[in-house]
């Protein structure tokens, strides 16, 4: 599909808008699950056996999609 011309085009024009939905989706998710690891009557963490598990580390908003989001490359 990145090979099509049409495709590079529309990536070149608008950028690789499933990506950067993707990459948005993944932040959020990390998000929630950091929120959803505090106890709101303590206001502190939940102990590390009530807490979900992380999916990993958060990241600040960027700009720029996450490399690990791109259709591109192998194992997507």
């Amino acid at each position: 599909m990145h090979d099509a011309p049409i495709y590079a085009q529309l990536i070149s024009e608008r950028g690789d808008i499933p990506t950067l939905v993707r990459s948005e989706a993944r932040r959020l998710q990390r998000d929630f699950e950091w929120i959803l690891s505090w106890d709101p009557s303590t206001g502190a963490p939940l102990p590390s056996s009530a807490a979900r598990p992380a999916s990993g580390k958060r990241r600040a908003l960027s700009p720029t999609p996450d490399p690990d989001d791109r259709l591109d490359t192998p194992g997507s």
